[in-house]
């Protein structure tokens, strides 16, 4: 029985580091030239353009959200795909992550719980917070309740950039 936070940059429709924060200036590269602020704004027509149909899931699991429905979820706070001369470097940024995961009992799933697997996406803020979750696929949707109460166990360490906490989405798989 686990939950498990995949540390992965998921690309395409579900691509989503997600920040807000106000930049100040950045410093000036080795080279002297100046390095673009990051882009913190949705392309326009962002949430309006995704394609049709589900989110993709793994076998076995019932998707349970539209890509129009996730672009929704992560349209608050994404950090959008970058063009070059933007600070992008380990030192400037540091992924999310979990501090603690709870031994999870599967036992809400009932008889459901053999097999169980689930993918849950979470919104933290800056300091960590869990802000909204939603459950992407799952293999018994009458149980998305108790799942997503589990969530609340969890810690988080948000996205940083240059020290200060960003909102991130962070994707937590479960599996029994």
């Amino acid at each position: 029985m686990r939950a498990r936070i995949l540390p992965r940059l998921i690309q395409g429709a579900t691509a989503l580091a997600l920040v807000v924060v106000a930049l100040q200036s950045l410093p000036v590269a080795a080279a002297d030239a100046v390095l673009k602020e990051p882009v913190f704004t949705a392309p326009e027509g962002y949430v309006e353009s995704a394609q049709a149909g589900y989110l993709p899931c793994k076998d076995g699991m019932k998707a349970l959200v539209t890509h129009a429905e996730f672009r929704k979820f992560g349209f608050r706070n994404e950090v959008w795909p970058q063009e070059d001369g933007v600070d992008l470097s380990d030192a400037s940024w540091s992924a999310a992550r979990a501090t603690h995961v709870p031994v999870v009992n599967f036992a809400f799933a009932g008889k459901a719980r053999r097999g169980f697997q689930a993918q849950v996406y979470v919104l933290v803020d800056g300091d960590g917070q869990v802000l909204d979750k939603l459950v992407t696929c799952s293999t018994a949707p009458a149980y998305n309740d108790a799942l997503l109460a589990l969530i609340d166990g969890f810690r988080f360490e948000p996205s940083r950039y240059k020290g200060r906490g960003l909102h991130s989405v962070m994707p937590v798989d479960f599996e029994n």
